[in-house]
Parts: C-alpha cells; sequence; structure tokens
C-alpha cells in the first residue's frame, strides 16, 4: 500500500488539485447553461482568448517576463504548436459534450484520458507495458463501454466527444515528455495557448459563429469561462510540480462526485444507473495505473540510493 507523507506542499499539492477540478467543472457548468444561446466557436474564443489573464499574472508571479521569448528553437515551437491544436479541440468536443449530454456523464467520460496515455506511451514513447498497466487499460474501457452503452437506446452519437477530449488531452501530456525540464512552465502555456487562440479563431472565421451577447451577465459568464478554465489549468501544473503524479492523481477523481452533484443541482440530472457500474471500473483501472506507477517511481528511488 501506498504510504502518504503528508506536509505543507501535500496539502498545497491536494488543494491545488480539488479548486482545480471544481473550477474546470464550474466552467463546464457555464458552458452548457450558455450552449443553447451561442455557438459553441463563439464560445471557444471566449475560452481561449481570456485565459491570458491567469497566465498573465503566472508570468508575472514567477517573474518569466521577457524570458519567454528567449532560447526559442523549432522543436518547442513545434511541440506548442501540437499543444495548442490539442487544446482547442479539446475544448470544442468538450463543449459539445456537456452542451448535448448529461454533464456527469459527459465529465466521467473523460477520465479515460489515463488509459489514452498509458497506450501512447507504448506507441511514441516506446515505453514497456505490463500485465497490470495492460488490465488497466482493458478494465478502463470496458467501463467506458459500460456507461456509453454502444448498443442501447441510450447510446448517443455525442458519447463520442468526451472520448475525443479524453484522447487529445491525453496527447498534449505526451508530446510535454519531449520539452526539457528547464523549460518554465509559464513559457509552456504562453506559446501552448497561443496557438490555441489561434486554433479557437480560425474555427470561428471558417463556421461564423457569431451571435449578439444578450445581457451583460452572459458577457461575464463568458470571461469567466476562459479565466476559470486558464485558472484550473495552471493549478493542475502547479500541484503536479509540488507532489508526485502518483500520489496526487487520485484526487483528480474528485471530479466525477462533484460533477455528478453540480449536475444534479443545475440541471436537475441524476444518471445514475447510466454511471454505474461503468464508473467503478473506470476509477479501478485508473487505481491500478497510479498504484504502478508509484511501485516504478519507489523501485527507481530505491535503485538511485547510494550504499
Amino acid at each position: 500500500m501506498q504510504k502518504y507523507s503528508f506536509n505543507v506542499n501535500t496539502y498545497l499539492a491536494v488543494g491545488a488539485m480539488l479548486l482545480g477540478v471544481l473550477l474546470i467543472d464550474t466552467m463546464g457548468i457555464i458552458i452548457k447553461s450558455l450552449g443553447d444561446q451561442y455557438t459553441t466557436t463563439q464560445l471557444l474564443v471566449f475560452r481561449n482568448v481570456f485565459a491570458i489573464i491567469p497566465l498573465i499574472i503566472l508570468i508575472i508571479f514567477s517573474k518569466e517576463d521577457l524570458k519567454i521569448f528567449q532560447n526559442l528553437d523549432k522543436k518547442f515551437i513545434f511541440i506548442c504548436l501540437i499543444r495548442g491544436l490539442c487544446f482547442t479541440g479539446v475544448n470544442v468536443f468538450f463543449f459539445i459534450a456537456v452542451i448535448n449530454m448529461k454533464y456527469a456523464i459527459a465529465m466521467t467520460l473523460t477520465f479515460a484520458s489515463p488509459f489514452f496515455v498509458a497506450l501512447m506511451s507504448i506507441i511514441i514513447l516506446k515505453d514497456k507495458v505490463g500485465i497490470f498497466r495492460w488490465s488497466a487499460i482493458f478494465i478502463g474501457f470496458a467501463g467506458v463501454l459500460m456507461i456509453m452503452k454502444p448498443t442501447s437506446d441510450v447510446f448517443t452519437f455525442y458519447s463520442i466527444f468526451p472520448i475525443l477530449v479524453a484522447f487529445l488531452w491525453s496527447l498534449s501530456m505526451i508530446v510535454l515528455r519531449f520539452v526539457p525540464e528547464n523549460v518554465s512552465t509559464a513559457k509552456i502555456q504562453f506559446y501552448s495557448l497561443f496557438f490555441s487562440i489561434l486554433g479557437a479563431l480560425l474555427l470561428f472565421v471558417l463556421f461564423s459563429g457569431y451571435q449578439s451577447i444578450e445581457s451583460i451577465n452572459h458577457l461575464f459568464l463568458m470571461i469567466m469561462t476562459g479565466i476559470l478554465g486558464g485558472t484550473g489549468g495552471i493549478l493542475f501544473i502547479y500541484a503536479y510540480r509540488l507532489l508526485q503524479p502518483s500520489k496526487l492523481a487520485p484526487f483528480e477523481y474528485f471530479g466525477i462526485p462533484s460533477s455528478f452533484i453540480l449536475g444534479w443541482i443545475f440541471f436537475k440530472e441524476a444518471p445514475i444507473n447510466q454511471l454505474f457500474p461503468g464508473v467503478l471500473a473506470i476509477v479501478l483501472a485508473g487505481m491500478i495505473i497510479i498504484w504502478r506507477d508509484a511501485k516504478k517511481e519507489s523501485h527507481d528511488l530505491e535503485v538511485k540510493k547510494p550504499f
């Protein structure tokens, strides 16, 4: 069993993670509430453009300033381009999913990302995967299928979109492995967000999706999607830099009950029958992957210890 040594950094990391999950959930609630009045591309532009606000605050506090414009190379820009386009796709598919599906179902299906990370680690990073990871991948996908119910009347075309969210999010995480560790978070986020904004604006122009904003309240909510989403992403990064991913990842699953509660409060949705038992399989698979990562980290530390 994995042991947790709780210190100040641990509490800060867990707090940042839980707050980040709650902010992303809140952003999703706003998107779903506005989805009938405004186009996805219009919401996408607001989400990406106003994510600049928390990023600027991060740059100021991290004292990066002009450093983010120095020591650029083609490889780094290309990686940020891939991440930016992934983020554009993540937001588009996420918005489509939460607008057209029951909120808790859409959010839960996005938790397929750990299985895509494991699969892409095999394909892209040439990682060796043992029986436990393969078992987790199969259990996780079984859980996804149980929730989607592709052979029943419950299944809809929109069920595919949360899976695409999970896939693109995982790809954005995998390509980070090719960025040197000495490159700051602010620098990576700046260029990734830059390309994400370009992607959003391109989609907006191509699909000409502008709708007149009905009220100052709606304008405020649209701006808040960027602030909430951008802040949530920064909190995730902050948390994972304070604590090992294997110790922190279980707290991400706070997003499942929180999305269910928020969906019930704001939209009177309670899709218990569709969520279970698939949600248990998804959590179990994720915990297996987390456990294996923790064991590997522990083994690597033991190997590095001087004798």
